[in-house]
């Protein structure tokens, strides 16, 4: 076969048995699908990177497909692009792989002409599969998402429903071939109109699983489930399961493996669980304070999560859980890291000794490594660990891009992890949040900023988006933009040092220098009242005074305070770049940006 200029077009595919009609003109339509599909529609960059290889390719000019070239037309970069210093065509050919991979697992499943990127090139793969291997969806990764059971409207059935929502996901992460959409993206769905069409748009899903939650009888549940096809909405399964109180534990795994039968899956051991109900409830008390993320919901987390334990000391899931409070207090600087991350630790521990197949234990043992311990390696091989465990794991990936890679300097490599982060919880605030930070890091601001956008559109209420919105526009000189952003986030919570400390540094980074002062002062006076962490001064004073933000720094160190943890690499502390003190805290970290035996998350 000949493309237009007369070259051969073998070098294309690698089929060794074609059945379809393959032509430049074909190739061109599938490039056109893919681009105008659900999974490339929004990302134009991507878009680009794969119409002008593909074009290159069909030219015959793909020993002409090198880094520096597809920087120069695709990504605008100028002719003395250096590609060791920019890794933007990595980065993003590894974003258009993973998108491409999903978009042939999901609307492009029965596609008979499939365009692929080896590893280590930028010139496309073109071969046609046979009908069994597009047909056999056995082959391809099912996505389900367990939607918010309904319920009863007291406080007490929320907490067991979004609980047995919850402990629904973990059970069917079990479920091997099943790509299962974690809760916070599941939560976001909570008390909308049933569009599953929709649903399966946002979520990237096959099916859904829903049900309710009713009283019975004085001590009996009713509890009636139905597995959708997304596509038509039409029911693959339907069951309802009544069980006394005290049994209501075995709901969860009959579920879990009626679901795996249904879709021709098999279904791994069941997570241990408790015997007391009493502890359970505790459980899914604690549980539910967690997934809120506030200073205040994550400590009263805490507290269920104790009582879960005090009412069975052998409940090796509330041990993890608690460990995971402790961690977000330390991080939401809500608790001294020196009396929450020792507690964090001495959970974990418990959690493995109970059963050391938990993945959450292990991946909170990797944060304390590196956010507290400065051993990175440590760190690595814990988060390594627990992935390994539950690959489906979505705050696992967010930690091990946020806290171990991002800190040590591998940024392309947390970038991927977060994007692995956002297939298993696509519609996660915090994860997205995180994916803009690395951005930034990286110091792409432009896309940070449209990230921040995307995050305020699921929620505008988020604090931490606002403020990195501000960053982001303040990295690109967009002084009234960034203000816009900083009183929205300072409206959200005016009281919170934290929400005082950014104002600060913005105020006085865009010349503002009376009203930073301003901030300052009232950022004092509350700490005459409550104690604020140094690391909220040290921020403060970044922009106005950077020998005085160096001896907030020191005792932020001293206090080993784990929003340190990105010093090396954000753009946040570029004010102290160069300071003998700061340079000295990165060395007592172990931050030199040195690779830590590197591993990409493709092996995870």
């Amino acid at each position: 076969m000949r493309s237009e200029n007369g070259k051969s077009l073998s070098s294309l595919h690698r089929s060794s048995r074609v059945q379809f009609n393959m032509t430049p003109e074909s190739i061109r339509a599938q490039t056109r699908k893919i681009i105008a599909s659900r999974t490339l529609v929004r990302s134009e960059r991507l878009a680009r990177f794969l119409e002008f290889t593909v074009s290159e390719s069909l030219a015959g000019n793909t020993d002409q497909l090198k880094e520096f070239v597809i920087g120069v037309e695709v990504f605008d970069r100028k002719q003395d692009y250096d590609p060791r210093l920019d890794p933007i065509v990595r980065v993003e050919a590894r974003r258009l792989r993973m998108k491409l991979k999903k978009y042939y697992e999901t609307e492009g499943r029965s596609d008979a002409l499939r365009i692929e990127y080896p590893k280590g090139s930028y010139a496309p793969a073109i071969r046609i599969t046979d009908h069994a291997e597009r047909t056999d969806t056995s082959k391809s990764r099912r996505g389900i998402a367990v939607l918010p059971f309904s319920h009863s409207a007291n406080e007490e059935c929320e907490y067991f429903t979004d609980g047995l929502t919850e402990e629904m996901i973990a059970s069917l992460t079990k479920v091997n071939g099943l790509r299962v959409v974690a809760w916070n993206s599941s939560l976001r769905l909570k008390g909308t109109p049933r569009d599953y069409a929709r649903v399966g748009e946002q979520l990237q899903v096959d099916v859904v699983l829903e049900g309710s939650v009713r009283l019975a009888g004085p001590n009996t549940l009713r509890i009636a489930v139905q597995l959708v096809w997304v596509s038509d909405g039409s029911y693959l399964w339907t069951e309802t399961f009544e069980r006394p109180l005290q049994e209501v534990f075995s709901v969860r795994d009959a579920i879990a493996a009626e679901v795996a039968r249904t879709l021709h899956v098999n279904l791994g051991p069941p997570r241990p669980q408790t015997r007391s109900r009493e502890a359970y409830q505790f459980y899914l008390k604690g549980r539910f304070h967690w997934n809120k993320r506030t200073d205040e919901s994550v400590a009263r987390g805490a507290e269920y999560l104790e009582n879960a334990i005090a009412a069975d000391p052998e409940y090796a899931l509330a041990y993890a859980g608690l460990a995971d409070c402790h961690i977000v207090l330390a991080k939401f600087g809500a608790a001294p890291p020196r009396e929450a991350m020792p507690k964090a630790r001495a959970a974990a521990r418990r959690a493995l000794t109970l059963d050391p197949t938990l993945a959450e234990a292990h991946v909170s043992l990797g944060s304390i490594a590196g956010l507290f311990d400065w051993d990175w390696v440590a760190a690595e091989q814990h988060m390594r660990r627990g992935l390994e465990m539950n690959p489906l794991y979505a705050t696992g990936h967010q930690w091990y891009a946020h806290d171990v890679l991002a800190a040590v300097g591998r940024l392309e490599q947390a970038e991927a992890a977060l994007a692995r982060a956002r297939d298993c919880d696509p519609l996660s605030v915090v994860v997205m949040a995180s994916s803009a930070e690395n951005l930034i890091m990286q110091r792409r601001p432009e896309e940070a900023l449209d990230l921040y956008g995307k995050t305020l559109e699921l929620d505008p209420y988020f604090p931490r988006a606002h403020f990195g919105k501000a960053r982001a526009a303040l990295s690109l000189g967009r002084e009234e933009q960034a203000r816009e952003a900083v009183r929205a986030g300072w409206a959200l919570n005016p009281s919170s040092p934290l929400a005082i400390a950014l104002v600060t540094y913005i105020y006085a980074a865009i010349g503002r220098v009376a009203d930073a002062r301003r901030s300052l002062q009232e950022l004092e006076e509350a700490g005459r009242k409550t104690q604020i962490s140094p690391y909220l001064f040290m921020r403060a004073w970044m922009a106005m005074d950077p020998r005085r933000a160096c001896d907030y720094l020191e005792q932020a160190c001293e206090d080993r305070d784990p929003r340190l943890a990105h010093a090396a690499v954000s753009p946040i502390y570029d004010d102290l770049r160069g300071h003998p003190r700061f340079d000295a805290v990165l060395r007592r970290m172990g931050l030199t940006l040195e690779p830590v035996d590197a591993m990409t998350v493709e092996q995870i």
